[in-house]
Order: C-alpha cells, then sequence, then structure tokens
C-alpha cells in the first residue's frame, strides 16, 4: 500500500497536480497574504509588524520587508516622508499620501499612494517591486500575492534618440492635435527631458497619406502615433467595428466597448501586428452636413454627392443610403465644395467647428452614425527598447493626454460629464463649451433624428452588416455587443 501511495505521488508531481518548483540560486520568492502576519520568504515562515491591506483595490505591503526580501537598500526620511530603494542602476523614492513616485528621475503615478498604517509604512506592491525587476503573481481567491525576484541587481544600458517621431494625422489646432502635443509635452516633463517627442503634424511623415500610419508604426520608422481607427482599418479589419452604421450610438456604449473584451481583442490584434497600444483618445461621433436640405431620413439622401474618408466601408454606407459617396483630402473636397460638385461630407465636431463649416453647408443632421476613435500607441520596436519605468511614464502620459483629449472631443455633447473633467481634474475651461449651440449660432440649421427617423437609417443600412461583420470577425462583433449589455 505504501508503494502505491508513493508511486501515485511521483505520478501526480510529474503531471504537475503539486508545485515542485524549486527557488533558483539567484532568486527569491516572496509569499503574503492580506490580512495576515505571516509570510515566507523561500518558504521559511516570517513574521510581519503589519499586515498587507487592500487599498482601493490595490494591495499595500510593508516597504521595508519587501525591499530587504529583494535584496535592496532601503531608507526612510521621516521629515519628508520618503521611502527609499537602492537596487542595482534603480533608485525609486515613494512619498506618503503621494500619487507620484520618481524613478531615476523619471515620475511614475500610482493608482494608490504609500500610507501610514499603525505606525508602519505600506508600499503599492505590483509597482515596488515590478520597478526593482521582480515578477507578481496575485491569487484573488486567497488573497495572496506572491513576488519572485532576482537577486542579481539590475543593469540599465539604455540610451535614448535624440527625438522620437510622432504621427498625427491633423493640425495642432484641432483638439486632437492638441492631445498630441500634450502627451508629447507630459512625457518630456515626466522623464525630466530625457524622452523627447516631437509630433509631426498633417501626416507630414507620411506625405499626407495618412491611412499609411499603421504599416511606418509597426515597421519602427515612426516611433509614436495619436491617430484615427479610420485610417488603420484597412490593415487591422476589426477596427472597422467602430465604423458599423448605428452601431455605437453612445459615449457609455463607446467606453463599454473600448475598455471591455472587445477592445482587448482589438488591442491584442495591433500588438501582435507590431503597433503597442497605450491609450483612447477620440476624434467623436461623425455628423452629416450639407448644403441642399435638411436630412432626416434616408430618402433625403438620395441624389447627394458626399466626401467621406478613405475607407471601403464608408463607401458602402453612403451607396446603401442611395447616396453618391467619393473619397478626397479635404484641401480638395472645400474647393469641391465652393463649387458645388460635392453637396455634404461628414466629420466630428471638433473638425466640423476648426473648419468653420458653416462657409459651406447650411445643414446638419446629428445622426452619430459611427465612432471616431483614436489610438496613443508606440511602435514594438521603439517600446521594447524602454526601461519598464520609462515605459510606464509614457504610458501614464498617454493615459492623461487621452482623457483631456476625449473631454475636449465630447465637452457639451455629453451633459456636463466632459465639462466637468475639464474644469475639475484639468482645471481648464475651454471657450466654447456648447459646441452644437456655437455651429447654431453661425447660422447652420440643426437637425436632430426622431427614434422612429433613426430607426429607418439602421434598417437601411443592414446589408453592410452582412458584408462587414465577417471582415470585422464575428467573434469580436458578439464581444461588443456583450460588452454594451445588447
Amino acid at each position: 500500500m505504501k508503494k502505491l501511495v508513493a508511486v501515485l505521488l511521483v505520478v501526480a508531481m510529474v503531471l504537475g497536480f503539486f508545485s515542485t518548483r524549486a527557488v533558483a540560486a539567484n532568486e527569491v520568492v516572496i509569499k503574503m497574504t492580506v490580512g495576515s502576519k505571516d509570510a515566507f520568504v523561500n518558504g521559511k515562515k516570517v513574521t510581519l509588524d503589519s499586515p498587507p491591506i487592500i487599498d482601493n483595490g490595490r494591495t499595500l505591503v510593508p516597504f521595508r520587508f519587501i525591499g530587504e526580501s529583494i535584496g535592496a537598500k532601503i531608507s526612510w526620511d521621516a521629515t519628508k516622508k520618503e521611502v527609499g530603494y537602492v537596487f542595482g542602476d534603480i533608485n525609486l523614492t515613494l512619498t506618503i499620501g503621494s500619487n507620484k513616485a520618481v524613478v531615476n528621475n523619471v515620475i511614475n503615478m500610482l493608482d494608490v499612494p504609500p500610507k501610514i498604517v499603525s505606525g508602519r509604512t505600506l508600499v503599492p506592491v505590483r509597482f515596488v517591486t515590478e520597478t526593482l525587476g521582480a515578477k507578481v503573481n496575485w491569487d484573488a481567491n486567497t488573497k495572496t500575492v506572491t513576488v519572485t525576484a532576482s537577486t542579481v541587481p539590475p543593469k540599465i544600458t539604455f540610451k535614448p534618440k535624440a527625438e522620437y517621431t510622432m504621427q498625427v494625422n491633423v493640425g495642432p489646432a484641432f483638439d486632437w492635435g492638441k492631445g498630441a502635443q500634450k502627451w508629447a509635452d507630459l512625457v518630456k516633463e515626466r522623464t525630466n527631458g530625457l524622452i523627447n517627442i516631437k509630433p509631426y503634424f498633417g501626416s507630414s511623415l507620411l506625405a499626407g497619406k495618412q491611412t499609411n500610419w499603421f504599416q511606418a508604426v509597426s515597421e519602427g520608422s515612426i516611433d509614436f502615433v495619436m491617430d484615427s481607427t479610420i485610417n488603420a482599418s484597412g490593415v487591422v479589419q476589426s477596427l472597422n467595428l467602430f465604423s458599423l452604421p448605428f452601431f455605437i450610438n453612445t459615449y457609455e456604449n463607446v467606453d463599454k466597448i473600448e475598455n471591455g473584451t472587445a477592445g482587448k481583442m482589438i488591442i491584442d490584434q495591433m500588438e501582435k501586428m507590431g503597433v503597442v497600444h497605450l491609450a483612447w483618445g477620440e476624434n467623436g461621433f461623425r455628423e452629416l452636413t450639407n448644403s441642399k436640405r435638411p436630412i432626416r431620413t434616408p430618402s433625403d439622401m438620395k441624389g447627394l454627392k458626399f466626401r467621406v474618408v478613405g475607407s471601403p466601408i464608408f463607401i458602402d454606407i453612403f451607396k446603401t443610403l442611395g447616396a453618391d459617396a467619393v473619397s478626397m483630402n479635404w484641401g480638395d473636397a472645400v474647393t469641391a465644395f465652393q463649387q458645388g460638385a460635392v453637396d455634404g461630407q461628414e466629420n466630428p465636431y471638433g473638425v466640423l467647428i476648426p473648419v468653420q463649416i458653416w462657409q459651406y453647408h447650411k445643414y446638419l443632421t446629428n445622426w452619430n452614425y459611427v465612432i471616431d476613435p483614436l489610438i496613443l500607441g508606440v511602435s514594438k520596436q521603439t517600446w521594447d527598447k524602454f526601461p519598464p519605468y520609462i515605459q510606464k511614464a509614457i504610458k501614464d502620459s498617454a493615459l492623461e493626454a487621452g482623457e483631456w483629449e476625449k473631454a475636449m472631443a465630447r465637452r457639451g455633447l455629453d451633459g456636463f460629464t466632459s465639462i466637468n473633467i475639464l474644469k475639475n481634474k484639468f482645471g481648464e475651461t475651454p471657450q466654447i463649451l456648447d459646441m452644437v449651440g456655437y455651429v447654431r449660432s453661425k447660422g447652420m440649421q440643426i437637425i436632430d433624428l426622431t427614434p422612429e427617423e433613426r430607426q429607418e437609417f439602421i434598417n437601411a443600412t443592414q446589408s453592410v452588416y452582412d458584408k462587414w461583420i465577417p471582415i470585422i470577425g464575428r467573434d469580436i462583433y458578439n464581444a461588443a455587443l456583450k460588452d454594451m449589455g445588447k
């Protein structure tokens, strides 16, 4: 019987039923459980002065214990309330109550700040240990965090380029262009001038061929990008999800998809193709303008010619609605408007106001037929050369710039939500808060569709779904439906 048990145990271990992983010579494995003072370092039990806690969804652990266990030199400045770690070429400083950490003179943002609990200093375990080169695993069932770290101090050999390029399709006067500049400025500020990103507006790096941005960034000939999903949809077909007509009709649905399963699937596809997605921005819902008549139903569009972006799905949508669609750059479109060769176009308010669309068109239909998200991304070739703390500073900056730019694109169109974000988080009050009212004040007639009128457009464009869902990927389409709760 004993022999049988022994054999079964050996088989179980071979098949992986029991963990038999040995700790490497230059490795330390630390296990801690939320609420417990019992910790384990390479299997040896250690009693903590203070147990780990969860604060706003993040795990905080005793700062001294985690640093000493890895082998870092630690320091505490009671006057400044600063925690310090030095491990090889990594010099990390955190301040009690502050969401800003400093790694080798580079600012990293924290989800939760360090805090003092019962006289003991606790720090965010994932940020600290990953900054020091460790790997972190979290078991939600047991609330146990496992840190696996090398005891060999890390060496940093990174040398930055003098300039990193950024592709931006629009000019610096657009909210989109301002968002790109804000991203570059934040990166320069937070890296203490180490990383300098220069936005090249008007797709000047691509000789105006904005639909080539994805290939250029994936190949590494351009480092960074803040550009439209539409301009990459010919290469990353799943991005056409955002251009399915009347599919994503609210900002709430946009956010659900971008932050949900469908968004993650799209991001994964882009990254496999060489572009690392860092944050979402937004050009906005694309509205319809024309010089001939109010448009309330598909029949109102028959016989009219519209300038659309150079994407096949847009041509299909307008042809399905009985209109003639033509793709051309904006300069040619303006000439065509003035000569009466083209009757209308479609663009978000964030574009309509800077180009002063009222000079050419009298009628504007708010139909929210497609959304135009922006991608804040970076070439994987460029990204992989950055140390983790610089990657974090760049991503932190992208998230902040993306949030600011989104709020600018949505201001006045989502009630007071985006206006309050700009005011309370960024301390800004844009000159134009009511973009619809501003366009109306310029003499344009605004048409808001009734639910019945909108349904007519939905019914008329079903053939676009039949053609494009297989191209986008039915799995991504179904995931988007689930994300939106449809």
